[in-house]
């Protein structure tokens, strides 16, 4: 058997919904698996992608052991070839992790035969990568909303909403991003950035222009912000080329815009610019958010 999987990146927090909200970006991983029986599951990737990707600790191999795990079958009936293309930029803020994970747990269930169930597949992907927000929204597309033990849920962006996203050469480890953010927070900070989490939600799906206010954030931005001393300056170059809002994407250190088409090119412009003054080589990615998410095609052989 034969499978084509498509995973979306993400972009977690956007602002104030730390580990909460999710936004699918229309850049995608692509996984073709086929059943290899008696042969254990090897993977097969690009000739310039990071070597770290080469071995058993490869995120796709992990996803679809835990899926193979979570349906029983055994050692000798889950050999497969994942053959995997990235385009995910790595460890630079976009669900790169989560979207191996939840394509490897859906090669997994696609193979043998299981119903692909979203939250089933969140589930896995959750336990096994930890971020529900990425994960969520690369299983679902458009804004996922995730509850603590709880359910999931996708909000449709608004159509004229693009993406604008500064991507630095530097990488960041999540768990370093982690470290620095408060496991605590005074009852002004925890309302200030609740209401602007429900503000995004309506944002995002209705009035763009609420965006501005809708992505400011007090519990993790600013204490990141020593990691990644260029946020603030491409956040407010990104808002004064006309962005609707600005947060980091993320742990980062990437940057996240959200614009208008008619104002992309010129926020791209003013990341680029505000990142070069800074001192910070990389570069600016355009896409129009995902209003869909994973996609699962089975060849016929």
């Amino acid at each position: 058997m034969r499978v084509g999987i498509v995973v979306p990146a993400s972009s977690g927090n956007v602002g104030p919904g730390f580990d909460v909200l999710g936004l699918a970006l229309d850049i995608t991983n692509e996984v073709i698996a086929e059943t290899a029986p008696g042969q254990g599951v090897s993977v097969v990737l690009g000739e310039n992608d990071d070597p770290s990707l080469h071995t058993r600790n490869n995120m796709v191999v992990r996803g679809y052991e835990s899926g193979c795990d979570e349906l029983g079958i055994g050692e000798d009936a889950r050999g497969a070839v994942l053959t995997c293309t990235n385009r995910i930029p790595l460890q630079r803020g976009l669900g790169s992790s989560a979207a191996a994970a939840v394509s490897g747990v859906l090669a997994a269930l696609a193979l043998h035969g299981t119903p692909e169930d979203p939250d089933q597949v969140i589930d896995i992907a959750t336990e096994l990568e930890g971020h529900p927000d990425n994960v969520a929204a690369s299983v679902l597309g458009g804004l996922a909303v995730c509850t603590s033990n709880g359910p999931r849920a996708m909000v449709m962006p608004h159509p004229g909403l693009r993406a604008v996203v500064f991507v630095p050469e530097q990488k960041l480890a999540t768990s370093e991003a982690r470290a620095v953010v408060p496991t605590e927070f005074s009852r002004a900070d925890a309302v200030y950035n609740l209401g602007r989490a429900a503000l995004l939600v309506y944002a995002i799906a209705s009035e763009p222009r609420l965006l501005s206010t809708a992505m400011e954030d007090r519990w993790h931005q600013p204490q990141r912000t020593p990691l990644i001393p260029h946020l603030p300056a491409l956040m407010a170059a990104a808002r004064g080329a006309g962005a609707f809002g600005a947060a980091l994407s993320g742990a980062g250190p990437s940057v996240l815009a959200l614009a208008g088409g008619d104002t992309a090119a010129a926020v791209g412009d003013a990341m680029a610019n505000a990142a070069k003054a800074a001192g910070v080589p990389g570069e600016v990615l355009h896409c129009a958010l995902r209003h869909r998410g994973a996609t699962v095609e089975i060849f016929s052989t």
